[in-house]
């Protein structure tokens, strides 16, 4: 199935498979197109950041999709808060009344509980790389993870099905992909500014198996998080976990 915003994407789903961004880091390896999506009612093996094991029941959202520019080193840079706005608005279309927030750089989450979460993996040869961009969220069930709050969507007053929630995100980061191509980075990074959680949210951020607090104060013209710590200090993080304090 296919269907057409800004430029053609290709959906295709599965009954069940290990991981989405495994199969479609195979297929990009072995050259599919820009805009190959694939679906997974049922994934087994599903991935979260930093090894994480992520858990995907059926009726949840399980899909992954790749993406090729000429720009590649600017697209890295961009795509996390690109596919954060455009999970985002796809999931307030279907739960109109839920607090959604962003949390850095592309959890949603409603009221401090994890929604939806994205994997991002670039690879491939120079002239041929490839980004492969995994999205899962809870749109039936809950899993239960260790220390940390989830929610489904289902909770929420939401209810879609995954292909249908993967066309309309799809739809959605066609937009914000055309736009990037056309302005940049810094419309991307206003509206991602726009969903995120509040400045002044009191954030904990890892740094070598130990976490630094302070507040959230916006984000650079790069896309790194600023943090001012109670120390009165301004730093810029790049990576690591985010916990979301108050």
């Amino acid at each position: 199935m296919s269907f057409q915003s800004g430029f053609s994407w290709t959906l295709e789903c599965h009954e069940t498979l290990g991981s989405t961004s495994d199969f479609c880091k195979n297929e990009a390896e072995n050259g599919a197109a820009h805009g190959r999506a694939v679906l997974a009612y049922r994934q087994t093996a599903g991935r979260g950041t930093r090894g994480r094991q992520w858990d995907a029941p059926s009726g949840n959202l399980s899909f992954s999709f790749i993406c090729r520019d000429a720009r590649v080193n600017d697209l890295v840079q961009a795509m996390p808060f690109m596919v954060a706005v455009a999970l985002y608005d796809a999931l307030s279309a279907c739960a109109p009344s839920a607090a959604l927030r962003i949390k850095w750089p592309n959890d949603i989450l409603c009221d401090g509980a994890k929604l939806a979460g994205v994997l991002i993996e670039r690879g491939g040869a120079t002239g041929s790389e490839w980004i492969v961009i995994g999205i899962g969220a809870n749109l039936k069930a809950a899993p239960d993870i260790a220390g940390r709050q989830t929610v489904a969507l289902s909770a929420l007053g939401g209810q879609v099905g995954p292909a249908d929630l993967a066309r309309q995100i799809l739809t959605c980061f066609s937009f914000w992909f055309d736009l990037w191509q056309r302005r940049g980075f810094a419309p991307i990074r206003q509206a991602w500014l726009d969903r995120a959680h509040e400045p002044g949210s009191r954030l904990a951020v890892e740094r070598c198996g130990d976490y630094i607090e302070g507040f959230f104060a916006g984000l650079d013209e790069c896309g790194r998080l600023v943090l001012q710590t109670d120390q009165n200090e301004v730093q810029t993080v790049a990576a690591g976990d985010i916990l979301l304090l108050g």
